[in-house]
This record gives C-alpha cells, sequence and structure tokens, in this order.
C-alpha cells in the first residue's frame, strides 16, 4: 500500500529520509516558510496597490496637464495588475501549504496538505510573464506540475525534489521580474510626485501642513496661507518631495533585494532538509524585517 501524502510531504520538511520523525528542524522550517510566503504575499500585494494607484494618478494627470491616458495605456496597466493578482495568489498558496505541515497532530493534515499541494501547483502553472517583463521560468510550470502529482505519487524522493524545486522557481522567478517590480514601484512615486509638483507650481497646494513642527507644541495653526509665504515655502516644498521620492524608490528597491534574500534564505534550508543535513537556523530570514517596513511605509506620507 502506497504511503499517506502526509508521509511523503513530511519526510521533506519533518523528517530525514532515513529516519522519519518530527524534528525541531522541521518544525522550524514550517514557521520560517509561513513567515517567508506571507511577506511574499504582503509585497505583491503593495504591488498591486501600487499599480491601481497609478491608474488614478495618469487619470490625474491627463485632467491637469492633458498628457492622454489612453485605453492602450490602460490596459497595460490593468494586465500588470491581473498578473500582479496571480502572484499574490501564488504566495498566499506557498504560505497555506507551509502552514499546513505545522499541524501534522491534527487529523485533518493530510487532506489539507493534498489541497494546499493541488492548489499551489494550479497558481504556479497559470502564472504568466508581466508585460515587457522576463519570461517566465520554465521550472516554474514544472515545479508546478510536480507539486500535482504529489497527491498521486506517494515517493519520498520525488516530494523532496519537487519542494525543493518549488522554492528554486519562486526564488528564480522573483530574481528575474525583480527589475520589473522596481519599475512598477518606481513609476508609481514618481507619478504621484509629478502631479504634485504640478499641483505645488499651480499654487494650488495647502503649505500649512509644513508648520506643524513649528505650531504643534504651542497648540497652535496657521490661518490661510498669503502669497507671500506660498512663494517663500514653495522651493522648501518642491525640494522636500524630491528628496522623498528619492527615498521612497531606494526604499522599494532595498525591500525587493531583501524579499530575493529571503527568498533564496529559504530556498537552502529547505534543500538542506531536502538532503538530510542538519538546519541550524531557527527563525525567519532576518531580511524580511525590510520588506515588512516598505510595506508599511505604504500607508504613511513619505515627507
Amino acid at each position: 500500500m502506497a504511503r499517506p501524502t502526509l508521509v511523503v510531504l513530511s519526510a521533506l520538511l519533518f523528517c530525514s529520509l532515513s529516519a522519519c520523525k518530527v524534528s525541531d528542524d522541521a518544525i522550524a522550517a514550517s514557521h520560517q516558510m509561513t513567515s517567508t510566503a506571507s511577506t511574499l504575499n504582503d509585497y505583491y500585494s503593495t504591488l498591486e496597490d501600487a499599480v491601481t494607484e497609478t491608474i488614478k494618478l495618469f487619470e490625474l494627470d491627463a485632467a491637469i496637464s492633458g498628457i492622454p491616458f489612453g485605453d492602450a495605456d490602460r490596459k497595460l496597466q490593468e494586465t500588470t495588475r491581473n498578473e500582479l493578482e496571480n502572484r499574490k495568489q501564488m504566495a498566499a498558496g506557498l504560505a497555506e501549504l507551509a502552514a499546513s505541515f505545522a499541524e501534522l497532530t491534527k487529523s485533518s493534515a493530510a487532506s489539507d496538505v493534498d489541497k494546499s499541494a493541488t492548489a499551489l501547483g494550479n497558481e504556479l502553472i497559470h502564472i504568466k510573464a508581466l508585460p515587457g517583463g522576463s519570461p517566465v521560468p520554465d521550472m516554474l510550470g514544472k515545479a508546478g506540475n510536480a507539486l500535482m502529482q504529489l497527491v498521486q505519487q506517494h515517493d519520498e524522493k520525488k516530494a523532496a525534489r519537487a519542494m525543493d524545486e518549488t522554492l528554486q522557481a519562486v526564488g528564480d522567478l522573483f530574481e528575474k521580474e525583480k527589475p520589473a517590480y522596481d519599475s512598477i514601484a518606481r513609476t508609481h512615486i514618481r507619478q504621484a510626485s509629478q502631479v504634485a509638483k504640478d499641483l505645488i507650481n499651480a499654487n494650488d497646494v495647502d503649505f500649512n501642513p509644513m508648520l506643524t513642527p513649528a505650531l504643534k507644541p504651542f497648540s497652535l495653526s496657521a490661518v490661510p496661507s498669503s502669497s507671500t509665504l506660498q512663494a517663500q515655502l514653495k522651493p522648501l516644498a518642491l525640494a522636500r518631495l524630491d528628496t522623498a521620492t528619492d527615498v521612497a524608490t531606494h526604499k522599494e528597491e532595498r525591500a525587493s533585494a531583501a524579499m530575493l534574500d529571503a527568498l533564496r534564505e529559504m530556498s537552502s534550508r529547505v534543500h538542506l532538509l531536502a538532503t538530510e543535513k542538519p538546519m541550524a537556523i531557527r527563525e525567519a530570514p532576518f531580511s524580511l524585517k525590510a520588506v515588512e517596513d516598505w510595506v508599511e511605509s505604504w500607508v504613511t506620507p513619505f515627507i
């Protein structure tokens, strides 16, 4: 009789292939994979939001400056957003599969693993290239097909290779598309900066919030800005805008680099388990903190 899928998959992450038992390494790997995949989901979700906001900014620019935002331009942005949604779902599937390994003592665990592996396999297979981006690595589809077959084959060695290859393929996808991710974020912040700059130059911006550091300690508030004060504050506002644009751009670039580092680190740790070697590190990749900081900064002012 073939072994249950639970045993097959736990052999990869929770067991030595030669002596199966739930180990500290296995439990730690499950938690680390879940954290990494969840952060990847947050990263893609934030990029997806960036595209949504970029569409609104192009619409604003068209209304304010008369720069056309045609159907072809809109379709390009919407296609990009849809593909980011697919990657977000892929990351969510990876997180769900990783989390199911931590529930080995529950009677439903085998079923959960089967469903999670099948769902993730489907997500991997249906990932398409971003518009103007690098082709999707062939290894991604192969890993997806391998995961889909795990629930039928029940082969320990094939399961180990499939999971190992899946993490490698996700990392390869991110590495190839990283320039596109950086470009998406850069387009958003620069477009926001351009619209803001146009409004500043047109004297259609309230400069009073800039006075908050001086007035707040004394519970004071400014009266509507005079034309003289607007003229005095405009250069400072423009300078801060340029600085904040550069800072926000570099912060996302650091976040994408950190996300790639975390994916590669998790891939190397799971490879250790797949090849029956000890995994000494118990914490999630440290580089995830930079990604989390960038995601959190999305809802706060740049200046």
